[in-house]
């Protein structure tokens, strides 16, 4: 127990360091800079950690002793680190900006795309099926069904637990309910906007045009963010 604290920030570093690596190499602004993030901490975080190593350290991140600051290099080499960053709680990097960013990346390829297809339907197959078993037509075709209505519609995924069903049913259920259908995962907050597009092979014309949509969203939400007081 008493290496929790540490255990959990060597993960979240590592994240960090995983959400870098894919944006320097994948997701680009119009005027092709690319975001970066980088952990603060805040002066009481040491004094946390000594009192509480038992804790997560996302913990700390919910009493705002942690945070994800995100900037942005630009095309020239020039960053707006310290100068114009933005700030996200660990709620957010966890619940937005890092899914957005490994989506991003995987759609990438059509090599990416066949394998994160792959593991949606590994996903969402069922419980009793033998590991050994493959996916028949018939399964492929029930797994591509809204988990509502059944239709083979396009899906949105929804942003904290992945889960996904049709732009109807979601907007049908979203009325009555601020949680997922499957998982019961919290909705509140969730706004049309943060859905992703769940992409079919049969899709593959409009990647590039998700892609590109999907990217300006997620800077959108970045910069709706708060600055970094006094950069």
């Amino acid at each position: 127990m008493a290496k929790r604290y540490k255990d959990s920030l060597k993960a979240l570093e590592a994240d960090i360091q995983h959400a870098n690596t894919l944006a320097l190499n994948s997701i680009k602004d119009d005027d092709g800079s690319y975001l970066q993030l980088r952990l603060y901490f805040s002066p009481a975080a040491d004094l946390f950690s000594h009192l509480f190593p038992w804790a997560d350290c996302r913990i700390a991140g919910s009493l705002g002793l942690i945070r994800v600051f995100i900037y942005k290099i630009h095309a020239d080499g020039k960053t707006t680190m310290h100068v114009h960053e933005r700030k996200a709680s660990m709620r957010q990097f966890y619940g937005f900006v890092f899914p957005s960013i490994m989506q991003l990346q995987s759609g990438i390829t059509d090599l990416e795309e066949r394998k994160q297809k792959e593991i949606w339907l590994t996903s969402y197959s069922r419980k009793n099926k033998p590991e050994n078993e493959k996916l028949s037509d018939a399964d492929v075709e029930r797994e591509a069904e809204c988990g509502i209505c059944m239709e083979t519609n396009s899906k949105v995924v929804l942003p904290n637990c992945n889960h996904s069903l049709c732009l109807k049913c979601y907007r049908d259920w979203h009325e009555r309910s601020r949680s997922c259908p499957f998982c019961r995962e919290s909705l509140k907050g969730v706004k049309l906007t943060n859905l992703w597009i769940y992409i079919e092979e049969s899709d593959i014309i409009d990647v590039a045009i998700i892609l590109k949509e999907n990217t300006e969203r997620l800077f959108m939400y970045i910069e709706k963010l708060p600055l970094v007081p006094n950069s």
